[in-house]
């Protein structure tokens, strides 16, 4: 790219990360960037609706320029879910988003409800319902499904006649949402809270809706596109995990060491205590979720930990917090210090203060880290908390994500008891490791997505795959996804681990690896060498004589460069000079590193 260009790139993108950018300017910008040569992932996007969207494409593709990607996208037939979905699984779409509009599920069908009988209102609903069905049926293979929910058209005469269009609206909803549930690629947009959000009168157009079935206006499509970029975790570029909370003003109001402990807003029952004591209980049920929360305060350590201890209106106390860097020191020195304690990347950081100059620091100097400012209208703040929740619970929450302080805790109790014994292997051998082995285990879909998505340093291939892709594997005769969860003395540590094998296409005699990643809490104990042997036993019995494996390294998996010489594969190549190491084994006659202190189950 020249230098010129380079300019009008960098430009572009900066009037799409402005928030009173014009639409007029946003699709300036976008012409631009379409004409641009600058590198980025693709990725393809569907939008199947029995009402016109054609201008929510040119939001999704402003929040994805954003991030670093190039949305294609594909509009479907009107009101066709069954034959859209058909089509995007033949062009291998990434994501699609489904957007029922309950009003045009027949003509003006919230007019006609309240004089209609009990069947005659179920039938168009039922028969939409039965559609998407089968479309959700067909779309299992690709990554990741938004259904959107629905709303009233008419607010007003939604509340009128007994309430029949505002009941028929949420039954409707309850079954998009349960039909999300059963699968697992499947992600539910609440779209009546984002209308709230926006005001029907900035989000509806009466006059695009009864000329071409357009109903909504441009402030709406934004928050929606800003809502689908959170969804897709800004469509696969970002895994927002720990959550930075500065203290003074920002988890409480005042400043502790003038205020003192007790002396601090936190007071539920007034103003403005009630906006920081709201705030805290939307962090609290962040951290129930998975959240790690983290402190990073200019603050004497004593007054902070007194605040903790003491102020009775604090819901947030020392057993919801990972860790901490409460000192004097500079903002972004203690986000590092932060993210090499919890062994994750500063990509993976949101990061909440006060204080635009400790803002301007953190974006200036660690561009990684997600930031947020508490805004100067407080009662803003609740939404703010909003917005960082949907950042970080994008994607869902498996059953192992949950408690994940408790589990970081446990690592540590770990680190400090090794010192106790005489050897390294003494110390794992008290651990008592227990790894249950599973294969195509479909009800840990979530869970395994969420793990080949968020892993970085311990992923020898680093290949990031979404849900229906995962299903998919799973579907194949010729693959196979294990998942592997870790138990010891000190705690049940869930699925931890992924290892995906399939047929090599140059090799008919030889299973390919095609992923392993394990989560860096359960590393260095032999856990990542304990599977193996199954896997080579399942090669076997289908008849291959090779087990072909890759070390493809990226900017945080160097940890891993290795791995396969320790395990005790060959190594055949390096990848011509790209940093990639490729490997084989003899099904027959490898001898693969001993784990013998873990104890491996077929589950």
């Amino acid at each position: 790219m020249t230098a010129a260009a380079l300019v009008a790139h960098d430009a572009a993108l900066a009037v799409l990360r402005r928030s009173d950018a014009s639409m007029a300017e946003v699709m300036a910008a976008l012409t631009t960037l379409d004409r641009s040569d600058a590198p980025g992932r693709t990725h393809t996007f569907g939008i199947a609706s029995n009402i016109t969207l054609d201008l929510l494409g040119t939001y999704v593709r402003r929040y994805a320029y954003v991030a670093g990607v190039r949305v294609e996208l594909l509009n479907g037939s009107y009101d066709d879910v069954l034959g859209d979905v058909q089509r995007f699984v033949a062009a291998g779409v990434d994501t699609v988003l489904i957007a029922p509009f309950f009003d045009n599920l027949q003509p003006a069908w919230e007019s006609q409800l309240p004089a209609l009988d009990a069947t005659a209102r179920h039938a168009p609903v039922a028969d939409y319902l039965a559609r998407l069905e089968l479309a959700l049926i067909h779309a299992q293979g690709v990554g990741t499904v938004l259904l959107a929910g629905s709303h009233p058209w008419h607010s007003q005469t939604a509340a009128l006649a007994d309430g029949v269009v505002a009941a028929a609206v949420h039954d409707f909803n309850a079954a998009l949402h349960a039909m999300a549930h059963r699968h697992a690629n499947v992600r539910y947009l609440d779209t009546q809270s984002l209308l709230m959000q926006v005001g029907a009168a900035q989000a509806l157009d009466a006059r695009f809706y009864h000329r071409s079935k357009a109903p909504y206006r441009a402030a709406f499509l934004n928050a929606w596109a800003r809502q689908i970029d959170a969804a897709t975790r800004s469509f696969g570029s970002v895994f927002y995990k720990v959550l930075v909370l500065d203290c003074d003003n920002t988890l409480w109001g005042g400043i502790v060491g003038e205020e003192g402990a007790l002396g601090v807003a936190l007071d539920p029952y007034n103003y403005p205590g009630n906006v920081y004591w709201a705030v805290q209980q939307m962090v609290r049920t962040l951290e129930q979720h998975g959240t790690l929360l983290c402190l990073c305060s200019k603050n004497n350590p004593q007054d902070v930990q007194d605040v903790l201890d003491t102020n009775p209106h604090m819901v947030l106390r020392d057993a919801h917090i990972v860790a901490r860097q409460v000192n004097w020191d500079d903002k972004p020195s203690n986000l590092r210090r932060l993210a090499q304690a919890l062994n994750v990347g500063l990509e993976s950081m949101v990061f909440v203060d006060d204080s635009a100059f400790e803002i301007s620091a953190v974006r200036e100097q660690l561009p990684q880290v997600r930031t947020f400012q508490v805004p100067a209208r407080l009662t803003d703040y609740p939404a703010v908390i909003q917005e960082i929740s949907a950042l970080l619970m994008a994607g869902g929450v498996s059953a192992e994500s949950r408690a994940k302080t408790l589990q970081y805790r446990v690592v540590a109790q770990a680190q400090a008891e090794q010192a106790q014994f005489a050897s390294h292997e003494d110390y794992l051998r008290s651990l008592q490791l227990r790894v249950r082995l599973y294969r195509n285990a479909r009800e840990q879909v979530t869970r395994i997505v969420e793990l080949v998505n968020k892993s970085n340093q311990f992923n020898m291939t680093t290949q990031r795959l979404q849900a229906g892709e995962v299903q998919r594997l799973m579907d194949s005769p010729t693959a196979t996804v294990y998942s592997f969860a870790v138990h010891d003395r000190l705690a049940d540590h869930g699925i931890t681990g992924v290892l995906i094998t399939d047929d090599a296409p140059d090799a008919p005699d030889a299973v390919q690896v095609h992923s392993f990643l394990m989560s860096c809490r359960v590393l260095g104990r032999g856990v990542e060498f304990s599977v193996w042997n199954a896997v080579r036993n399942d090669a076997r019995s289908r008849g291959k004589r090779m087990l072909h494996a890759a070390y493809l390294p990226t900017a945080k998996n160097a940890q891993a460069l290795d791995f396969f010489d320790r395990l005790g594969f060959t190594r055949t190549d390096d990848g011509g000079g790209d940093g990639s190491r490729h490997y084989q084994a003899e099904v027959d006659t490898v001898h693969f590193a001993d784990s013998n202190w873990v104890e491996l189950n077929d589950g």
